[in-house]
């Protein structure tokens, strides 16, 4: 079968657009989706859509929003005097080899964020079971276990971050919100 944006709105969309209603009032102003994938978030529309693998659905959807799409390294990508009310990511994060390359990721992502600006992630709960870890199989471009407890820790190595949601979803999904404040 071969993706489609009409199969993406139908099966993909259903269960995102789900999801993102625990984080929208965090989505607001200008922003990037870092690893949109073939289901960017489209409302509300981003400046950038970022991915490390060419999307054409993805162009196909973000096109008409007026969103400019990026096939580039989401953990590198830099532009001069970008300042963003939001960044926005869904199962990317985990895709990075390691805790240091997450942790590096999101400080080059700081420097884009406004002060009171918002990293709002979607990802997989692989430490609290909602979700196979790396080593059970679950996901083959996946390299390192995220969670609650991944972010409770690593915060304490983001001074210019702070918690301010987290696991919200209710857990009959296997994906968990984290929503940073750059301070």
């Amino acid at each position: 079968m071969t993706l489609t944006v009409d199969i993406v709105n139908n099966t993909v969309r259903p269960l995102f657009e789900k999801n993102l209603t625990y984080v929208k009032q965090f989505l607001h102003g200008d922003g990037i989706d870092f690893g949109c994938g073939s289901c960017p978030l489209l409302t509300p529309p981003c400046l950038y859509y970022i991915d490390m693998s060419e999307q054409p659905l993805a162009i196909e959807q973000v096109t008409p929003v007026g969103g400019k799409f990026i096939h580039a390294n989401f953990e590198y990508f830099f532009v001069d005097n970008l300042e963003l009310d939001f960044i926005f990511s869904s199962h990317a994060l985990e895709d990075l080899n390691n805790e240091l390359d997450i942790i590096n990721c999101l400080e080059i992502w700081s420097n884009y964020l406004k002060v009171g600006g918002h990293i709002v992630l979607l990802i997989p709960d692989m430490q609290g079971g909602r979700y196979p870890k790396v080593e059970e199989g679950g996901n083959c471009s996946h390299k390192t276990n995220v969670g609650r407890p991944f972010f409770e820790k690593i915060i304490e190595r983001l001074p210019q971050f702070k918690i301010v949601q987290i696991d919200t979803i209710p857990h009959t999904v296997d994906t968990m919100d984290v929503v940073l404040r750059r301070m």
